[in-house]
């Protein structure tokens, strides 16, 4: 499954939960199934209740604490060579990403949205950590293609600006399809040119980066001649992909940074969801 289709999963798990909490509550009429489910997992056909302490509450912290251990998946499949061959990577990294998002809400509706004591302490670097995940995600994908490859499928673009001028019936030049290249640049960029961004520090760097991302998720690059929808999404994918060769040192010096702040929320985060679960068993601490 792609990551759009597992999140899409995720939003229709976290909306149907959400439901079931509300039902409880009285704030709306919603039938649910969650009570059957209790009823047959602990054989208790009483009321659904989601408080702390209550069997449906452990089974949530059990099973969100078991997805997020699972995230730990893509981290082996990357580092043992022999599993090279179990899928593709990016695959895997999908996957990591749904854990991350799907864990944390079960843990959420676990303490019945209330973040204290080691269950705050192990939420809150949770969810730190799932933050950086998702920016860490955004460093990644810059790096995907290598130089050779994004340089390849650069010049593929340009032979098709090329082919594209040469049949048009509008009189277009390879001036105007340069122009509009450079514009689509500089769009890319955040509003500032090639030169300038290269000398900037990295916090501006990156800010101008995710502005230039949204600049053209929201608006097409503009061409001199008026050109179709079709040719301005080619415009736009050159520039992404100009963008990553010419600046893609900074996204791997971001990405090391990046690396050093996830890593030790992760670790806390397992540590004292561990703590948690030792003292929730030995104390019966909810």
């Amino acid at each position: 499954m792609s990551l759009k289709a597992l999140t899409v999963v995720w939003l229709g798990i976290s909306a149907w939960l959400s439901l079931e909490y509300l039902s409880t509550r009285g704030y709306v009429p919603f039938p649910g199934v969650m009570l059957d489910i209790q009823c047959f997992l602990f054989d208790s056909c009483k009321r659904f209740d989601p408080r702390p302490g209550k069997p449906i509450s452990y089974f949530f912290g059990w099973l969100g604490f078991s997805i997020m251990a699972l995230t730990n998946l893509y981290i082996i499949r990357k580092r043992i060579h022999a599993l090279e061959k179990l899928g593709n990577l990016q695959g895997w990294l999908d996957w990591h990403i749904f854990f991350g998002l799907l864990g944390p809400t079960l843990i959420l509706f676990h303490c019945d949205f209330k973040v204290r004591g080691l269950v705050g302490i192990s939420f809150w670097s949770m969810v730190i950590s799932f933050a950086s995940g998702v920016v860490g995600r955004y460093f990644y994908l810059q790096l995907m293609q290598q130089k050779t490859g994004l340089k390849s499928a650069l010049e593929n673009y340009d032979k098709g600006f090329e082919n594209y001028v040469k049949v048009s019936s509008r009189g277009i030049k390879m001036s105007h399809m340069d122009h509009a290249k450079a514009m689509a640049l500089h769009q890319a960029t955040g509003g500032v040119s090639a030169k300038e961004l290269q000398g900037m520090p990295l916090l501006a760097f990156l800010l101008r980066s995710f502005s230039g991302d949204v600049n053209l998720l929201f608006r097409l690059p503009s061409t001199p001649w008026g050109g179709s929808r079709g040719i301005r999404m080619k415009l736009r994918d050159w520039a992404f992909m100009k963008r990553k060769l010419v600046f893609m040192h900074y996204y791997q010096i971001l990405f090391g940074y990046w690396r050093t702040f996830h890593t030790p929320f992760a670790i806390f985060m397992y540590v004292v969801a561990i703590i948690h679960i030792i003292s929730s068993l030995i104390f019966k601490v909810n």
